[in-house]
């Protein structure tokens, strides 16, 4: 891992974007109200954080792949919330 400037910034810059998430995955915990988590955003981040990942392991950067599985691991939680607490159909 390269201990420079660079990859402080993509460091900092991966822990608020992974994070981004974690207040909807709060607020879903605590109210159990997933009404307005769409299911499609969610899977598109999860997606594209798999696939951040994917690049990260591939470019050999640390940063990429740390902050994108955490970020994807609040998604699958997300998702797993939302879909758990869904109202039956009829």
């Amino acid at each position: 891992m390269q201990a420079d400037s660079t990859e402080l910034l993509g460091l900092v810059a991966g822990f608020i974007g992974a994070f981004a998430f974690a207040p909807q995955a709060v607020k879903l915990i605590r109210s159990g109200d997933g009404s307005g988590v769409s299911v499609l955003t969610y899977a598109m981040v999860l997606l594209g954080a798999v696939m951040w990942a994917s690049y990260g392991v591939l470019r050999a950067a640390p940063s990429i792949v740390l902050w994108n599985v955490v970020a994807a691991g609040l998604a699958i939680l997300v998702l797993a919330l939302k879909l758990k607490r869904a109202p039956n159909a009829p």
